[in-house]
């Protein structure tokens, strides 16, 4: 079996990107997101298994923080797992190979794109899964969430609140550094607690991939 990761980089690769989340994934419906994102799509032979994607971190809960100040790791320095879903897969041991395919591009995007140097990984996982293939790809367990209330944001398309401003009474209308305009939904709801991973990038590996 031949793998390969493919950046989604404009509107042809990302709706089949979108499709397979919102048909593959077992708790997660594609959502844009005010904030850092990066997406790769996943084949196998050629045929679609799969969607990778990144996002701005979180510093919260206490374990993540106190990761992040143990090893002296700045906001911009860590990106948040989102997404990372499989299907239809032939072939044995895909997912970890496919994880550290995604991590190592990733270095490389997020450098290109963002301008900083990307030393960790984060993410979050809703038991029963027990994040096996994150495990198997070494990355640390910190403990878990307390779940209870979360602020959720979403990006609403600027033609849809334009059409129907009275559908989104509580927008927030937000103009970035990079001049991008958002229109941003934020509401609260309850969410379970996840398990906590977080991922180190060796000194050595960013040097040689960003060289």
């Amino acid at each position: 079996m031949e793998y390969r990761i493919e950046r989604a980089t404009n509107k042809e690769q990302w709706k089949p990107l979108r499709q397979f989340i919102d048909d593959y994934h077992s708790y997660i419906n594609y959502s844009d997101r005010p904030s850092r994102k990066l997406y790769w799509t996943v084949y196998e032979d050629n045929q679609i298994i799969g969607a990778f994607g990144l996002g701005s971190c979180f510093h919260r809960p206490k374990a993540v923080s106190s990761f992040m100040e143990e090893h002296n790791l700045e906001f911009n320095e860590v990106a948040n797992n989102i997404v990372f879903c499989l299907a239809n897969y032939k072939g044995k041991n895909v997912g970890s190979q496919i994880l550290s395919l995604c991590r190592k591009d990733a270095i490389k995007w997020w450098e290109e794109k963002y301008g900083d140097t990307l030393k960790a990984f984060q993410t979050f996982i809703l038991p029963p899964r027990t994040g096996a293939v994150y495990k198997a790809d070494n990355w640390k367990e910190l403990g878990s969430t307390s779940g209870g209330k979360t602020l959720v944001t979403n990006t609403v398309r600027k033609v849809d609140y334009e059409e129907n401003p009275d559908n989104y009474p509580n927008i927030e209308i937000r103009t970035f550094k990079n001049g991008q305009t958002r229109y941003l939904m934020r509401s609260f709801k309850e969410t379970e607690p996840k398990l906590i991973f977080m991922h180190l990038n060796s000194v050595k590996l960013i040097n040689k991939l960003l060289a």
